[in-house]
């Protein structure tokens, strides 16, 4: 298998594959626990070209692939310089000449300028509540004015969640039940509860629904805007899609809940026991 170059590095999908054969790990099984399709995983062993939208998500799938199978990452990739300079062996290096020159420090006078614009933006908007960040929050109830901050984010590119790899196949759907004695003695209150509001001004996702995995043994419970009121007993290791009409407010155990919404990881504190998703506010066409 050859070598494919894409977005500033190289790798050699073959690495992965015969680590995988020699591991005897089927294509399934592997798919399933980095949760890609099987054909995602045949494009990085065979270095073909389809798969993923940008060769930013197909490096971190790769990256995934090898530390699953304990592979040391600079066997498969290998990262070069943005703008690699080749040398003429038999010619002798010119004289930088003052065009040249000057055509540097043009550029890094534009580079300087945008910096400065960039900064310079982001301190005039930093005080404005609809602008602190790409991903935001804010208060619902004056009772959680006390709290500090609690952004939805997404996490380090080693551990980002691709927005292809929450598919239909990797979800389960954990049927509904009545809002009466769980077995965990669980008492919905999200009705009467004061939340906080999650929000994203990226979202990669329909709004229409929200995805959870359990950590651990609990029941929550979720109402969405048509007043749609559903409790779940889910187990360690459950998966949930929800679908109905945001914003979702759910009741939840944050400590024991990894959440999803419009393809972003929603960041939980432990006191954000009541929360509330709103859909992405619509593109300003100012």
């Amino acid at each position: 298998m050859k070598k494919l170059q894409n977005n500033n590095y190289s790798y050699d999908g073959s690495v992965l594959f015969k680590a995988r054969k020699r591991l005897k790990i089927s294509i399934d099984d592997i798919a399933r626990e980095l949760t890609l399709s099987t054909s995602q995983i045949q494009s990085i062993e065979e270095n073909l070209s389809y798969g993923y939208a940008t060769p930013y998500f197909r490096r971190l799938a790769i990256e995934r692939y090898a530390k699953n199978l304990n592979i040391h990452i600079n066997k498969v990739i290998l990262y070069q310089e943005i703008n690699p300079i080749n040398l003429d062996s038999t010619e002798a290096k010119p004289v930088r000449s003052l065009s040249n020159f000057l055509n540097k420090v043009k550029y890094l006078s534009i580079i300087i300028l945008l910096i400065i614009l960039f900064f310079s933006y982001f301190i005039f908007t930093g005080d404005q509540e609809k602008n602190v960040a790409l991903i935001t929050e804010k208060k619902i109830n004056t009772l959680d004015n006390y709290l500090e901050p609690h952004p939805m984010i997404v996490l380090t590119p080693k551990e980002i969640i691709s927005a292809d790899n929450l598919t239909d196949q990797n979800i389960i759907d954990i049927p509904s039940q009545p809002v009466t004695n769980t077995v965990l003695n669980f008492d919905c209150t999200i009705q009467s509860s004061p939340v906080t509001s999650f929000t994203t001004k990226t979202p990669d996702k329909p709004s229409s629904y929200f995805h959870l995995e359990s950590l651990a043994d609990q029941s929550i419970c979720t109402i969405d805007s048509d007043g749609k009121l559903k409790t779940y007993n889910l187990i360690a290791g459950d998966k949930l899609t929800h679908r109905g009409k945001p914003p979702f407010k759910i009741q939840l155990d944050p400590t024991a809940s990894t959440l999803y919404f419009q393809g972003w990881i929603v960041y939980l504190k432990a006191s954000n026991q009541f929360i509330q998703l709103d859909p992405a506010l619509p593109a300003s066409t100012d």
